[in-house]
């Protein structure tokens, strides 16, 4: 594997986990509607690296299809809950990345909400190191050709992808990008080459 002129990054799974108050939201959301189901922390990360409607899809299938307002109801109840608390990042993360925005230009990739990936960026204090990004909130495009038209916009010819799931993993592969694997984030990864165990190594890996 050469060395890459950037690194990409996922969100959740990878540098945070917001999914307590994100059940925390979802579960205030389905109260208000009259609804008795309620979501867990275990199945909130579940599903990260799926887009918002395809979460409500899979963690309340009795819903669907949602109608406009429980959608809006849970993106709002969500919304209120993170600016509220925010997530958690992954130990090493913050120092990690300032070590490595010196070295590589950073980038953003997600599946999130245009809102949500901005309240990472003021949240976690680190928006100064990225260069760049896109989430499915802005640009509703699936991951694999985000990957592909940021790096296209920003001339980047051997960028790694990092993320914790298989989706991660396969949008990279159709980006042709390499990929890295966050071992210690939500997901799982059949034979990703590359592994990290914690934030740390992935740090120490590409600043060796």
């Amino acid at each position: 594997m050469n060395r890459p002129d950037a690194l990409i990054f996922d969100i959740d799974g990878t540098l945070w986990d917001a999914a307590v108050p994100t059940a925390r939201g979802w579960n205030l959301a389905l109260e208000a509607l009259g609804v008795d189901t309620r979501v867990t922390t275990a199945g909130i990360r579940s599903v990260a690296g799926t887009p918002f409607a395809g979460c409500v899809e899979i963690l309340l299938p009795e819903l669907c299809p949602p109608s406009e307002e429980t959608l809006h109801r849970l993106d709002a109840f969500e919304q209120a809950a993170l600016v509220e608390s925010g997530g958690t990042l992954f130990p090493g993360v913050g120092k990690g990345l300032r070590s490595l925005a010196s070295a590589y230009p950073l980038y953003l990739v997600s599946n999130c909400q245009g809102w949500y990936f901005e309240l990472f960026l003021a949240k976690s204090g680190l928006r100064e190191c990225f260069v760049g990004g896109d989430c499915s909130g802005y640009s509703g495009l699936p991951k694999s050709e985000m990957l592909i038209r940021l790096a296209q916009a920003h001339d980047r010819q051997q960028a790694t992808y990092i993320g914790d799931t298989s989706g991660d993993e396969d949008a990279a592969r159709r980006a042709g990008m390499d990929f890295a694997y966050a071992r210690y984030g939500f997901g799982t990864v059949a034979d990703p080459g590359l592994s990290f165990d914690c934030f740390a190594d992935l740090t120490a890996h590409y600043l060796g």
